[in-house]
């Protein structure tokens, strides 16, 4: 039997395709954790988000490829497969991964890189699929419906990378929530990159609320979280009564990376702190939503007012957790302009931030190197 080793470091929770290519591999090969035994090479996890990131990844791949089989062949998918901004740099890596990669696919198509492993097994998958349900547990599953994100964060990776939206057919995704809800599925991870955008590719307008009212009318499906959750789509494009009266929704899992007017206006967030409260304070008017929160600590010019300002917003936002991400500087993304806080400054700013909410009973999760989400 065929023994593949899929790559796992450095991916993000969004990563759709490692989470997919693993479940269809393992159902015909052998999983193995040992890259010199391996037959087929399987690299999706490639975050390249920061220049931290896309440097970890580039040199995890050159260690593989020092330490596997010689007749073993490789297939990389993932983030770094996407189309850069011409910068000398990231052309001389694209240069050596096509010169020393066997096989580059798509981020995008999982299946024809299953096809490209073996056409007898995958032979009937459209190669061109987007999106997928992962099971996470007997009563748990994951519904993958969008991908990537047409906002400009100035610390963001689209600053740097071309990342289209694409977003998965309606009729795909209500054939899957009704087949999940036939499974008895009483949960369910609704995610993308940016999940508000969704439908705005196809259909040219927003089409998650229609999503969310398809659900409420399933029986088994008790509870849904939405996972990529943009606050600034949300409240430009008033979600606020339909995730208010979803009985279904209990979570929104987003970014509100500062409570700081002055630092969301230099992220280029879209929304005041003010208006954020406001959002959140309406959607749990009806049925109670909880929060997971993204903050970032150390962004550049952060003041220790400015931890002050986020740590008070999260108070009145009561979220039941917060990923706290320490800011890495990169080369690529607009923000590497303004004045970067010292690694000691950084350090601080996430100490108070971590200790600040451990005390009001927030769980904190302190995430990677460097910011990883939309």
């Amino acid at each position: 039997m065929m023994k593949i080793f899929i790559v796992s470091e450095n991916s993000c929770n969004l990563n759709y395709q490692q989470d997919y290519i693993y479940s269809q591999l393992s159902e015909f090969f052998e999983i193995t954790s040992d890259v010199k035994e391996a037959d087929a090479i399987v690299i999706s996890a490639t975050c390249c988000c920061t220049q931290y990131n896309l440097q970890y990844t580039m040199n995890y791949i050159a260690w593989i490829l020092k330490n596997k089989k010689i007749e073993a062949k490789t297939y990389l998918t993932g983030c770094i497969t996407r189309t850069f901004k011409d910068n000398a740099l990231l052309l001389e890596m694209k240069k050596w991964l096509q010169d020393n990669i066997d096989f580059i696919i798509p981020q995008n198509q999982p299946n024809l890189l299953l096809k490209l492993i073996d056409l007898e097994h995958f032979h009937d998958l459209d190669s061109n699929e987007f999106g997928g349900v992962n099971e996470i547990g007997n009563d748990s599953a994951e519904l993958y419906i969008v991908n990537g994100c047409l906002n400009n964060c100035s610390f963001c990776k689209v600053t740097f990378q071309a990342y289209p939206l694409k977003s998965v057919e309606l009729s795909a995704i209500k054939e899957a929530i009704d087949l999940l809800d036939e499974d008895k599925c009483s949960q369910i991870l609704l995610k993308g990159t940016n999940i508000c955008q969704y439908g705005l590719d196809i259909y040219h307008e927003y089409r998650l609320p229609e999503v969310i009212s398809y659900l409420e009318n399933k029986e088994n499906i008790k509870k849904v979280t939405l996972v990529g959750f943009s606050f600034k789509d949300a409240i430009k494009h008033d979600f606020e009564s339909v995730i208010a009266n979803s009985s279904k929704v209990s979570q929104l899992c987003g970014s509100l990376e500062s409570g700081s007017d002055r630092i969301l206006e230099l992220m280029r967030k879209g929304f005041t702190s003010e208006e954020i409260i406001s959002f959140v304070q309406n959607i749990r008017k009806g049925n109670d939503k909880s929060l997971r929160l993204n903050i970032i600590s150390g962004f550049p010019t952060e003041t220790l007012e400015d931890v002050k300002q986020t740590l008070e917003v999260l108070k009145q936002l009561d979220p039941s957790i917060v990923e706290i991400c320490r800011y890495t500087n990169s080369i690529f993304v607009d923000s590497s302009v303004y004045d970067q806080l010292t690694p000691s400054e950084i350090q601080n700013h996430t100490r108070i931030y971590s200790k600040t909410l451990q005390k009001r009973n927030v769980r904190v999760n302190i995430v990677g190197e460097g910011y990883q989400y939309h």
